[in-house]
């Protein structure tokens, strides 16, 4: 594997930060850069970031990260295949990231760049995981108990208007559950993906329809969506529920 050369500019003036990121962009670098900075996204929702020291990352994939000193989830960020744009405008150096489909755009302004590192980055190792999604929604068809009692499997991967829900289940009183599953911590798309099922379900059957989201952890900030939308979450633990399958199977 050949490493590709990195280059960094300490305390670059914005001009020199500008001419840095939009390089990068152009030759589809990854690029970081440590600066004073607001956040505004604009899309499906809409927020605002005041000011504040941050990490921002553009990735060679068009994916956009912007992270806080603090916790492990970015504040904001856009998905891969998004476009990047810079200008000077107004005393600040301007980072416009947006996307067709839906539309959607966030805008950094940068009032001081502390650093600014570019490159092409070389990964070619293979992620290998243990206990997938699928294994974790199997495990929950097998046994209903582990997100509440009462629960009666009646599809895997329905399709729906939305995309394909992870399993739809009947709960006691007979109305029909969305089960989305996610490993580790489940953050605010997951809760907006789960809205869109039940949504859909909802308008294609007439019925009322309850939404559960189910992962080991819910990220900062989607409890509140959770509860402003009307779903719920479930902790589960995948390896606890692995092991219970595995010695059910050996009875």
């Amino acid at each position: 594997m050949r490493a590709e050369l990195v280059d960094a500019l300490l305390s670059p003036s914005l001009e020199q930060a500008r001419e840095a990121v939009k390089r990068a962009v152009e030759a589809g670098c990854t690029c970081l850069l440590v600066a004073e900075c607001e956040v505004r996204y604009r899309g499906r929702a809409s927020s605002e970031l005041g000011p504040g020291q941050r990490l921002v990352v553009l990735k060679q994939d068009g994916s956009v990260l912007v992270h806080r000193p603090f916790g492990f989830e970015p504040a904001n960020w856009q998905p891969p295949g998004s476009i990047a744009s810079t200008e000077l405008a107004g005393g600040k150096l301007v980072i416009r990231v947006a996307r067709v489909k839906p539309h959607e755009e966030l805008v950094i302004e940068v009032s001081r760049v502390d650093l600014v590192a570019w490159g092409k980055l070389v990964d070619e190792g293979e992620l290998v995981m243990h206990g997938s999604e699928e294994e974790l929604r199997d495990a929950l068809v097998e046994d209903p108990s582990a997100i509440e009692p009462g629960l009666k499997p009646v599809e895997v991967e329905r399709r729906t208007r939305a995309g394909f829900v992870d399993a739809l289940f009947m709960d006691s009183r007979g109305r029909l559950v969305v089960v989305e599953v996610k490993r580790g911590t489940a953050g605010v798309e997951a809760v907006l993906q789960l809205k869109r099922y039940v949504e859909a379900l909802k308008r294609e059957l007439g019925v009322e329809v309850r939404g559960v989201l189910v992962a080991e952890r819910l990220a900062k900030g989607a409890r509140g969506v959770l509860a402003r939308e009307g779903l719920e979450f479930r902790s589960v633990d995948p390896r606890a529920l692995s092991r219970a399958r595995r010695s059910a199977r050996l009875i």
